[in-house]
């Protein structure tokens, strides 16, 4: 694959009405989002782990709107975010008793609108992100050597979320890895529990995580340093409420 092949031709998107905004963010000559899941501002640096991204090479996995991506980048970082190709299918828990048919026509309109939102904004913020779109689970040597790779509260929606690491650590020299802090999973041992159950079946979303499953899992990819952190992000949907999160990053891999 020539680099000329790997990222994506940013696209001209002329009205917010076609997007899907999942971060709230100021857009220049637009103006604050509104609607969206989560807001992160302000605790930004919390939600990556306090890792200082300045004069560094960035890949972001999963950006939907992109409020990371343009983060990163404003903070001084070299930004690559990969996003789900749309030609891929979205990883869906294959539950029997749900309508997976009406879920995959509604995903596939919302990752559309998800992608038109980046674009939006990228144009607008004048932003140097570039996109690839493709999978987490096979990333192209193409993409280059990163200094950090971030897989933000992404890989709750993964059926093999371990993969996903495994291929950002290839690629990046630290990885910082962020999801849901969940009181029932044990803070001190290395879990990965499945989140859907009869009485509250999801189709997008597979696994809940204990922080020491991704520190156990950074000593096996030979990171010497993995550090964990926890934080609280606003989610905005209603009603408006924190969300406990913890933050692992993985660095000081010996070569």
């Amino acid at each position: 694959m020539s680099t000329s092949d790997l990222y994506a031709i940013p696209r001209n998107i002329a009205s917010a009405a076609d997007c899907h905004f999942y971060h709230e963010m100021d857009i220049p000559g637009f103006g604050p989002t509104h609607g969206a899941h989560w807001d992160l501002r302000g605790n930004e640096d919390a939600y990556i782990g306090n890792v200082d991204v300045s004069g560094k090479r960035v890949l972001e996995i999963g950006p939907a709107s992109g409020y990371m991506s343009f983060y990163l980048e404003s903070r001084g970082a070299e930004v690559v975010s990969v996003e789900l190709s749309p030609e891929l299918d979205w990883d869906v828990v294959p539950d029997a008793h749900l309508d997976f048919g009406e879920f995959a026509r509604s995903r596939v309109a919302g990752m559309e609108g998800l992608r038109n939102g980046y674009w939006f904004a990228h144009e607008r913020l004048q932003s140097k992100a570039r996109v690839y779109y493709g999978s987490a689970y096979e990333l192209p040597a193409e993409l280059g050597h990163f200094d950090v790779a971030t897989v933000c509260a992404v890989l709750l929606h993964m059926r093999d979320p371990l993969r996903a690491v495994e291929n950002c650590a290839r690629l990046a020299d630290t990885v910082i890895v962020t999801d849901l802090h969940h009181p029932d999973v044990p803070d001190d041992s290395p879990v990965m529990k499945w989140l859907s159950t009869p009485d509250a079946p999801s189709l997008d979303t597979w696994w809940k995580f204990s922080p020491q499953l991704f520190v156990r899992f950074g000593e096996v990819l030979g990171f010497t340093s993995n550090v964990v952190t926890f934080h609280e992000q606003k989610l905005t949907l209603e009603p408006p409420r924190p969300a406990a999160m913890f933050t692992v990053v993985s660095s000081g891999r010996a070569h």
